[in-house]
């Protein structure tokens, strides 16, 4: 009978807890919040002339902030009610936050042989309900290449290196818990800033696990642009559109299907898109090769370099690259390129801005051989990050 008297006044307390901080926000926490702080900028590798972030741009929004101490409320009762009742821990991140926080060091792997990966890959698949992924412990990689790797509760990152028609392909597949990890950085966190920077320094300036070099928009007048819910450039006449929504899925707009401003705001409004990328053409549809016989950037009819986003799933992606390296010097038309992407298995995938631009990053390099052995100095990227707090901030 005492027994059960004890457990009784320790769940009323541990109840009257979590009602405290739900009252009484905790400040100090607050200011460490998830999203709230940045690294510094890569002074060693910098690209010549150009200017540090302002990271005070970066910062959340109140209502940002909010939701990351929603978030903390919530696995603190976790924590506090362990063994009591059921209380499922989560993490998201601000809508608005652009810096996600560090990735834990220990969380990274690398291996020479597929068949290393069977043990993280297990884990990835129970941890983040992966039914099915491009990656298995039996797939062939490029002779001589690694595979890189991240995984916490909330991200899996798989990257690595194939042969394609003697070119080779550089794959990344990422699940993620929450579609708030899936971000767009503009340079300077500003539309149509005058500064570029390099995708790696972009990258490791807001914290990615994984990220690849975006459409660079800041190269052309034309294409429709949303950036955090923002129409700042509408052209629908041209260029097809891959909007990317609050839940992280891709959403494609062809060439000519909107004709103005308003309908285009709607169109936002409706779909609750987050922003958008304007390079295209898009190139699978309903695990389809979609891809026109002309287009207007691009040199989608020549080759080159390429890149392009694809959509595996909720919340599941992949990323790829295709260049010339080392022996395997072949480069890809967007079409052949196109059929080589849909084999891989997706749904849904979107050219991006290729040539010297494509640059894909994880576990803080630079993975793929870039045109001209160096990278270009772009307006934007599109990354994942984790959604677990830095050890010490909650």
């Amino acid at each position: 009978m005492r027994v059960r008297s004890f457990l009784l006044s320790l769940l009323f307390f541990l109840v009257g807890l979590v009602f405290l901080l739900l009252c009484f926000p905790i400040v100090g926490w607050i200011g460490r919040t998830v999203g709230s702080a940045a690294p510094p900028a890569r002074a060693e590798t910098r690209s010549r002339g150009s200017a540090i972030p302002d990271y005070d741009a970066l910062l959340p929004s109140y209502d940002g902030l909010s939701a990351s101490y929603d978030m903390f409320v919530n696995n603190l009762s976790s924590s506090a009610l362990d063994g009591l009742m059921s209380v499922e821990k989560v993490y998201w991140l601000p809508e608005d936050s652009v810096v996600g926080p560090k990735p834990d060091p220990d969380c990274f792997g690398t291996a020479a042989a597929a068949a290393d990966t069977a043990a993280v890959w297990e884990d990835a698949k129970r941890r983040l309900s992966l039914d099915e992924t491009i990656w298995s412990p039996e797939r062939e990689i490029m002779p001589g290449s690694d595979i890189h790797w991240y995984l916490d509760d909330t991200i899996f990152s798989i990257t690595w290196k194939e042969v394609h028609n003697w070119a080779c392909f550089s794959i990344s597949e990422v699940k993620i818990a929450h579609p708030s990890q899936f971000k767009r950085y503009f340079a300077d966190n500003a539309f149509a800033s005058a500064i570029q920077y390099r995708p790696s320094d972009m990258a490791y300036s807001v914290n990615a696990v994984t990220a690849l070099s975006g459409d660079f928009y800041k190269n052309r007048t034309f294409g429709t642009v949303v950036y955090q819910r923002q129409l700042y450039r509408f052209e629908g006449q041209y260029l097809d559109v891959c909007c990317v929504d609050a839940d992280g899925d891709l959403n494609f707009i062809h060439r000519g299907e909107m004709s103005s401003e308003e309908e285009m705001r709607k169109y936002i409004e409706d779909n609750d898109i987050l922003f958008s990328l304007c390079f295209g053409p898009i190139m699978v549809e309903n695990g389809e090769v979609v891809v026109p016989d002309m287009y207007a950037i691009g040199e989608i009819n020549d080759i080159y370099a390429r890149a392009c986003i694809c959509q595996l799933g909720p919340c599941h992606y992949l990323l790829v690259t295709s260049n010339s390296e080392g022996q395997y010097g072949n480069y890809f038309n967007v079409r052949d390129f196109a059929k080589e992407v849909a084999a891989l298995g997706v749904d849904k995938a979107y050219t991006l801005d290729g040539g010297q631009t494509a640059a894909m990053y994880t576990d803080g390099q630079l993975i793929n051989a870039v045109e001209f052995g160096y990278e270009r100095n772009i307006s934007d990227i599109l990354y994942f990050v984790t959604a677990i707090p830095e050890k010490g901030t909650g």
